[in-house]
């Protein structure tokens, strides 16, 4: 039954003979949308033009000739899209829980719930939990060799994989979304209300390879690490009965924080303010900051007591792993320093995050950095303190806040999976320590500590979020406690 409209008001049935219902089913409409098409390409929506192309006709047949697809087929091929693009969903919302994150191999990424505790048949794969299992979707192994075509644009042509354009087999596109979710990186992205956001994570993680280094970065993320390793050892072996709050298990940070450096000069940053607890402070200090040893050292053997020039004791200073440092870092873009200043941290755990987000905002305003895209923040926490101090939430909380922003912070979690003495499956409720940065939209990245290439390569990542979208980023490095 269908309307048709007598002057203003005046409405009245119009009966259609049931034959003529037929001009409206599936087939016809593919039918009249090809006529249009063939009469002007550009009178039929894209998807209809790239549909059409991809089609072999034969040029001598007529309209009439043309074979049209039932309805039933046209729902069959419908479906197979539909369910493909739910499995690769899945990979982008759930792919973070089958990483290898975990250097030890002891835990699985989320704490509380057994990854393969989902799995379905004893015909399903064993290493698939069935939430990520293409036989959950309805397919079956047949159906690995189909072919779609993805051209699901979402959001200005930047859909990840599903938005490429290309056409590839149903294994193909379960390999790449392996290959973009299920490694040593996990990324949790779906939470972010803003499409563009999401889009440009996909971009980064949905191909091939999604990081490359060539031989002199190679070499340049060696030496880093070494000097990382071989300080903590030197320290654990000359000093052994000293409290220093080690970073060993978590070595990586060091040429993690580097390649954020770098990263973030290339973008146009020119002063970081950094702000961090005891663990690996005197590694960065050494390494990132280029504290010079001999003072260092000092400190290990008389303390850090201040004197004036008589000789006479001023104080009894603090402890090592409290101070800060200020220095202006070379870079390896040419012409290019960058100021540098890790604030002194009080016992305290995470109480200087508000300290280094208003030093932060106080440079961007006398500095006239109105884009805050030249002064930035980076802040280095425990897994533990992250999501048990309530002093991160608030932090947290203020970095969308017109007076307080400071144009996004980066955070960086040395997690050791043991807060002081407790087991992380004993701390908290949550999956991960990085849970409570969800709640402001912040993309979070879980990269396992043992290979250094991802973390250069996701501390690198989260610099050019923050630069691109002016948004906090959480990167969640998970290694371990070496000596207990």
């Amino acid at each position: 039954r269908r309307f048709a409209v007598l002057g203003r008001n005046a409405v009245r049935p119009l009966l259609v003979p049931r034959a003529q219902v037929r001009r409206f089913s599936a087939a016809n409409y593919v039918e009249e949308m090809r006529t249009a098409w063939k009469a002007d390409p550009a009178s039929v929506h894209s998807s209809w033009h790239e549909f059409f192309s991809s089609q072999k006709q034969d040029s001598s047949a007529s309209s009439s000739e043309v074979a049209v697809a039932s309805p039933e087929v046209v729902q069959k091929v419908a479906s197979d899209h539909i369910r493909m693009l739910l499995l690769v969903r899945s990979y982008q919302v759930r792919g973070h829980y089958m990483c290898k994150l975990d250097p030890l191999g002891i835990n699985d990424a989320n704490l509380h719930v057994d990854k393969f505790q989902y799995r379905g048949s004893s015909e399903q794969a064993d290493s698939v939990p069935k939430f990520l299992d293409y036989r959950t979707y309805g397919f079956t192994e047949a159906d690995l060799d189909k072919e779609f075509l993805l051209n699901a644009n979402v959001g200005a042509g930047m859909g990840g994989l599903v938005g490429s354009g290309k056409r590839m087999k149903l294994r193909e596109i379960i390999q790449v979304m392996k290959q973009a979710y299920c490694g040593t990186v996990g990324v949790e992205f779906t939470h972010i209300p803003d499409l563009t956001q999401q889009n440009w994570i996909r971009s980064k993680f949905e191909k091939d390879k999604k990081y490359e280094f060539d031989e002199k970065a190679t070499r340049r993320l060696l030496d880093r690490l070494t000097f990382s390793v071989t300080f903590e050892s030197f320290l654990a072996t000359k000093y052994n009965t000293t409290k220093r709050f080690g970073l060993e298990g978590v070595d990586a940070l060091i040429p993690g924080l580097k390649a954020l450096i770098d990263r973030a000069v290339e973008l146009g940053v020119e002063s970081i303010d950094m702000g961090m607890p005891h663990r690996g402070r005197l590694n960065v200090l050494a390494n990132v900051m280029r504290k010079p040893l001999e003072e260092m050292l000092f400190e290990f053997m008389e303390g850090t007591g201040a004197i004036d020039e008589t000789g006479n004791l001023l104080g009894s200073g603090d402890v090592k792993y409290h101070l800060g440092f200020t220095m202006d870092r070379p870079t390896h873009t040419p012409g290019r320093s960058i100021h540098i200043e890790l604030c002194p941290n009080p016992s305290h755990l995470e109480a200087v995050n508000p300290v280094v987000e208003g030093k932060t905002r106080a440079k961007q305003h006398f500095s006239g950095d109105a884009s805050r895209k030249k002064c930035m923040s980076v802040v280095i926490h425990g897994d533990a303190a992250f999501s048990g101090q309530g002093v991160v939430y608030e932090t947290l909380e203020l970095s969308d806040i017109k007076g307080y922003t400071t144009g996004g912070t980066v955070h960086v979690i040395a997690n050791n999976q043991i807060g002081f003495t407790t087991d992380p499956r004993f701390s908290r409720s949550s999956p991960y320590c990085t849970d409570v940065g969800k709640a402001v939209g912040a993309p979070v990245f879980h990269v396992n500590g043992d290979d250094p290439e991802a973390v250069a390569w996701v501390m690198s990542v989260a610099a050019e979020f923050r630069q691109t979208f002016g948004h906090d980023v959480i990167v969640d490095i998970v290694g371990f406690r070496r000596h207990g």
